[in-house]
C-alpha cells in the first residue's frame, strides 16, 4: 500500500509542477557590460501607477558599476525611489556617502522590447558612467500547494507513517 501511495503522490507532484507566485525578476543586459543590475517586483508593483516599495523589491534591488561600487537598498547610505508610469518605469538610487546617484529605466514589460538606460553621476553633477541596453523579465516560480502537500505525503509514506 505504501508503494502505491508513494507512486500516486509522486505522479501528482510531477503533474502539478510549479505555479507563478506573482513576482517578476528583472535583469540588465547592457551594450558595454558596464553595469550588473537586477531587482524583483511583485504583481501589484507591475500595475500602472504603482510605487516600488515591497520587501521583495527593497531586498533585491542591486546595481554594480564598472568600478565595482554597489548600490542596494540594504546599504543604509542608499536612498531608493521607483515606480511605474503606465508602462515605463524608473528607479533612482542616491548614495549620500559617496556623493553619487544612479538612475535606471525601462519600459514595456512583460511584452518584451524593454530598452533602457543606466546612468551613474555625481549628485547634481556630470555623468560618471552611462549605458544603453535592455531588461529581461521572468516570472519567479514557486511550488504549488498541491506539490508541497504531495512532497509531505511522500516523506510520510517513506518513513512508514500512517496518514
Amino acid at each position: 500500500m505504501n508503494r502505491f501511495l508513494f507512486s500516486f503522490c509522486l505522479l501528482i507532484a510531477l503533474c502539478v509542477g510549479v505555479q507563478a507566485q506573482g513576482t517578476f525578476s528583472f535583469t540588465w543586459h547592457g551594450q558595454s557590460n558596464y553595469f550588473q543590475a537586477s531587482f524583483i517586483l511583485t504583481d501589484a508593483e507591475m500595475q500602472p501607477g504603482a510605487v516600488f516599495s515591497s520587501p521583495d523589491f527593497t531586498n533585491s534591488v542591486s546595481v554594480k558599476n564598472p568600478s565595482g561600487v554597489s548600490y542596494n537598498f540594504k546599504d543604509d547610505s542608499t536612498f531608493t525611489i521607483g515606480g511605474v508610469n503606465p508602462w515605463s518605469w524608473e528607479i533612482g538610487m542616491i548614495d549620500f556617502a559617496r556623493g553619487s546617484e544612479i538612475f535606471m529605466n525601462g519600459g514595456e514589460p512583460p511584452r518584451g522590447g524593454m530598452a533602457g538606460t543606466i546612468e551613474e553621476k555625481l549628485i547634481s553633477g556630470s555623468d560618471l558612467f552611462y549605458e544603453k541596453g535592455f531588461w529581461t523579465v521572468t516570472s519567479v516560480p514557486e511550488p504549488s500547494l498541491a506539490a508541497l502537500a504531495s512532497i509531505g505525503v511522500l516523506f510520510a509514506a517513506k518513513k512508514g507513517c500512517t496518514i
